[in-house]
């Protein structure tokens, strides 16, 4: 296998996790978000500061990587227990803007434009994942691992307990659902699959630059979760195949690199309109009906175990 195949190959890895994780929000919660790409960069970076400047193991680094991106999601919900809706999406792209902003200005830590070279991939006994065939088995691993995990909590009554607060709010907390703890807990969890995906990007590239996490990265996981359909797991791994391939192919055509940009955001754009008038609901998307109208809220009621602490 050529290494261009195997380094498209574990892109769509990491980004299907990165996709994974913003639906968990987007699609089951209903929390609307435009600073996922912020909770990328804190698990890469956290790491790749780590083992670099700190010369600390992969393992320890990867464990304090996912605790900062978790603790990142915290705060990121935070302004989702006070507001909702168009408000909590003007706030998370505030939160997005001051963490782009911070990775390219605090150059004592993250080096800023010059970025961080020299991470090394991790070994794991007579495993060396600096070959690209191994790394993408690792990467391909953790992306299933992640899928698997999130499709049992969508499935679980905790998952349905999120979706009566994605549907509504008001009933949920009638019903004398955890609505704050639910929002906090999926934002945490989604926040560490978030730098659970930095982790294995710092690893992958072996160099960081703060322009992989600024606001378009952000609108290109959106348009992931999008693509394939807000409420399926899947599904976002399919938007995140489909949306790194299209650049791939834009790559063979004869085209200008000044160019290619602009024409990848043109033709996603138009994508996603064509999507919205063909099939609104996203590729493997079905039709989202309020919880009560499938007896998710009786379910939700008599299964709940999740209990605010």
């Amino acid at each position: 296998m050529s290494e261009y195949i195997l380094s498209v190959a574990t892109l769509i890895a990491i980004y299907a996790i990165l996709s994974v994780s913003l639906s968990l929000l987007v699609g089951h919660t209903g929390i609307f978000s435009m600073a996922h790409a912020a909770l990328f960069g804190v698990g890469a970076y956290t790491y790749a500061v780590l083992t670099v400047q700190f010369g600390w193991g992969p393992g320890p680094a990867l464990i304090v990587a996912l605790l900062a991106a978790a603790l990142a999601g915290a705060v990121m919900a935070i302004p989702s227990l006070r507001v909702s809706g168009d408000y909590f999406l003007v706030a998370s792209f505030a939160l997005q803007v001051v963490a782009a902003s911070v990775f390219e200005n605090w150059t004592s830590v993250t080096g800023g434009t010059g970025g961080i070279p020299g991470i090394q991939r991790p070994t794991m006994g007579p495993l060396d994942f600096g070959d690209s065939t191994a790394f993408l088995g690792l990467a391909v691993g953790v992306a299933v691992l992640v899928v698997a995990v999130s499709l049992w909590i969508v499935r679980s009554p905790y998952g349905r307990m999120l979706h009566v607060v994605r549907d509504d709010e008001v009933v949920a907390a009638t019903l004398g659902k955890p609505v704050r703890f639910a929002k906090v807990s999926i934002t945490v969890l989604s926040g560490a699959f978030a730098g659970l995906a930095g982790v294995l990007y710092a690893q992958y590239l072996l160099y960081l630059s703060p322009g992989t996490f600024e606001v378009a990265t952000s609108v290109s996981v959106i348009t992931m979760v999008v693509l394939g359909g807000m409420t399926s797991v899947l599904g976002s791994v399919i938007g995140a195949a489909v949306i790194v391939l299209i650049p791939q192919g834009l790559r063979q055509l004869d085209i200008a690199s000044s160019a290619a940009g602009p024409l990848e955001q043109v033709f996603f754009g138009l994508l996603l309109i064509l999507l919205m008038f063909v099939r609104p609901q996203g590729l493997l998307g079905g039709s989202r009906r309020p919880a009560a109208a499938r007896g998710d809220v009786g379910d939700a009621a008599k299964g709940a175990t999740v209990h605010a602490a």
